[in-house]
């Protein structure tokens, strides 16, 4: 009896009446779950995470930055935590998404680089315009915009680690050796698509 009253209210939660479910003559299970899941919009910027061969916590990371969910000072701020608004990458304006990707002269730098490496020559944005770009760019699916995908998530990644060590570890380092191991650690996760890409560049 148990089962059939939880049967009934699960029925209930997914917008079923008592007389749908008298009339009905079979159940589809894919029809209840979608009813009980709801509906949700596909984000924009999904190209940029799905199947994206990096390392799954750059994908993490970049999937975080794009929902506007990573830790920035502004979000602490406004919860009422007192912390010192300043980018300690740059020390020159307080530190927000847009501004951490990519309008903070440190890290202006190191993607700007990277941009080039990858041969892709144009400014680099704040972190809207960057994604607006990216989710057009990557609508190509070929080896260059597979390239593309692992070293923003991995730009992303690292710039976000060297902000979380400069607080939280008083460490530093600059931002021509984060290109390098950026550089380095793509080559070493490669997959043969990103390989046709990669033949033609340096390390």
């Amino acid at each position: 009896m148990s089962k059939i009253l939880k049967a009934k209210k699960t029925f209930e939660e997914a917008g079923f009446t008592f007389e749908d479910i008298r009339r009905m003559s079979k159940c589809s299970i894919k029809q209840i779950y979608h009813a009980l899941r709801g509906s949700f919009n596909k984000v924009s910027w999904k190209r940029l995470v799905c199947r994206n061969a990096g390392c799954p916590r750059w994908t993490f990371t970049l999937t975080i930055a794009a929902h506007g969910k990573l830790y920035t000072k502004d979000r602490l701020s406004k919860w009422g935590v007192k912390v010192d608004q300043m980018c300690v990458l740059c020390t020159k304006e307080n530190e927000t998404v847009q501004h951490l990707f990519f309008e903070c002269s440190f890290a202006a730098k190191l993607w700007g680089n990277l941009l080039q490496w990858q041969g892709i020559n144009r400014i680099v944005y704040g972190w809207n315009e960057e994604l607006a770009w990216a989710e057009d760019w990557v609508k190509r699916q070929n080896a260059n915009t597979e390239l593309y995908k692992m070293t923003l998530a991995a730009c992303v990644y690292h710039v976000w680690q060297e902000r979380n060590a400069r607080i939280f570890e008083e460490k530093e380092r600059k931002w021509e050796m984060l290109g390098k191991r950026i550089i380095q650690e793509i080559h070493c996760r490669s997959n043969k698509r990103v390989e046709k890409a990669l033949g033609r560049l340096d390390w």
